[in-house]
């Protein structure tokens, strides 16, 4: 028996009334058997005798303009899909999903289009970025993402249609709450793909108004958002927040978590955490990952040169993963913020060996010559125009360095002592005859702790904790 335009809109009421839209109205193929029945039915039939015939049932009293279009949008996508090209395609599912991101306008209604917005959504924004990034090699071009920046409009439109509901944080808008977390992660994640970013904010600030009741929310999707906002944070050199967020995730992970979820996190988390200070325990990750997991074998190499203080190894290494940090957007951080970190880790390393009460000024500068490693540093650095790694540079040679030698100027470790003093990071005076006077304690000072004082927490976030 042949599958007709009536039996179609007689199962839309049954939908409604059953709460399963997302079975009568999916747009994949694969799910819903009936469309390819429905499509030779409604060939040749106009947009306006759709329509007409949509208004002929009355759905909800006719009190739900937007919910009759999307259902005409719907029949236009059957109409005309071609299930041998997504190309043809596209543009038809993304019509239709912007007409259901403008029905859940209706909060008395929009209840019944949750499940189908969130299968939609899962459906139609890989399909998006597929076809731009197939149609980028086709014309040679790069970060053009026509498809999937319009489908960043619609989710953004879907997100402030679905957060005006004033009673959110009521048990039963669980379901709601659930799809607004699903499209607010799905929207950071495609602004962070077509590299606008900075547009994250925008969603970050208006689920921070809401503030959600997160005992309604999944632990997983909990992880989800804070993984964007750690990522968010990161790219704007907050790592003191990213890390925080970044170590949430990994402290909430359930047990059985798939190791490639953990990796996920801790690829951000073990960077973001040498930045502020904390230093992870490898034999811990070696215990969880493996010994001869090429990441663990990075990073522990990584991690013994941080706490050593060994700036010239430190950066090599960071060099020869130059391409990883930057895709993870650590690179600026290791050049610029690491540094002082570093040599903060390297003069505690002197004043430990020398074991006197204050450090001579003599013991800095031939610590500060080991770790540099000015010659190295020229001939790996400086003279293959990478000149922005080495603390320093050929390029103000005669500041940094004695005069036609390698070996470090006494006004250079003055300058590296008083960095350090003013950034908190060492408790000590210089005296005008180089004398380091240290503090009686805590003359070194936790990183971590100076940066929780210096760069403190948001309040904007206070719903996460």
């Amino acid at each position: 028996m042949s599958y007709t335009l009536g039996h179609f809109l007689r199962d839309v009421e049954q939908g409604i009334t059953a709460n399963q839209l997302s079975k009568v109205l999916s747009i994949n193929p694969e799910i819903n058997g009936l469309i390819p029945k429905l499509q030779p039915q409604i060939q040749g039939m106009s947009s306006e005798l759709m329509m007409k015939k949509i208004e002929e049932q009355h759905y909800f009293n006719g009190d739900w303009p937007s919910f009759e279009t999307m259902l005409q949008s719907y029949l236009l996508f059957v109409r005309d899909f071609n299930p041998w090209s997504i190309l043809e395609s596209i543009d038809l599912m993304i019509k239709f999903y912007e007409s259901l991101s403008v029905s859940l306008n209706n909060l008395q209604f929009n209840s019944k289009l949750l499940l189908l917005q969130y299968e939609s959504t899962n459906l139609i924004v890989p399909l998006a970025r597929l076809v731009d990034m197939k149609m980028m090699k086709i014309n040679n071009r790069v970060n053009d993402y026509p498809r999937l920046s319009h489908v960043s409009t619609i989710l953004l439109k879907a997100l402030n249609n679905l957060r005006s509901d004033p009673d959110l944080n009521l048990p039963s808008n669980r379901n709601k709450i659930s799809v607004i977390m699903h499209t607010s992660i799905t929207l950071c994640r495609t602004y962070i793909a077509i590299d606008s970013t900075m547009l994250c904010n925008n969603v970050f600030s208006n689920i921070n108004i809401l503030s959600l009741d997160k005992s309604l929310i999944s632990k997983k999707q909990l992880i989800q958002y804070r993984i964007q906002l750690g990522k968010f944070h990161l790219l704007q050199s907050n790592y003191l927040l990213a890390y925080n967020h970044f170590n949430w995730c990994y402290l909430n992970c359930y047990f059985q978590t798939p190791r490639k979820i953990i990796l996920a996190i801790l690829k951000y988390l073990v960077p973001c955490g040498l930045l502020v200070g904390k230093i992870p325990n490898t034999e811990y990750l070696e215990s969880k990952l493996g010994s001869q997991d090429s990441f663990i074998t990075m990073y522990k190499s990584l991690i013994q040169h941080y706490k050593a203080g060994d700036i010239y190894n430190f950066s090599m290494l960071v060099s020869h993963y130059e391409t990883y940090f930057l895709e993870l957007g650590f690179l600026i951080g290791f050049l610029q913020r690491m540094r002082l970190i570093l040599l903060r880790n390297l003069l505690l390393n002197v004043y430990k060996n020398t074991r006197s009460k204050n450090l001579l000024f003599s013991d800095v500068k031939i610590g500060l010559q080991l770790s540099l490693q000015p010659e190295s540093s020229y001939q790996n650095f400086d003279s293959v125009n990478k000149w922005f790694y080495p603390l320093i540079s050929n390029h103000n040679e005669q500041q940094q360095l004695q005069q036609n030698s390698f070996i470090i100027s006494d006004a250079f470790v003055e300058n590296v002592l008083a960095s350090l003093i003013d950034g908190n990071l060492m408790k000590a005076k210089l005296t005008t005859g180089r004398t380091i006077i240290l503090s009686k304690t805590g003359s070194f000072p936790k990183v971590y702790d100076i940066y929780k004082i210096i760069y403190p927490a948001t309040t904007k976030e206070k719903w996460l904790y």
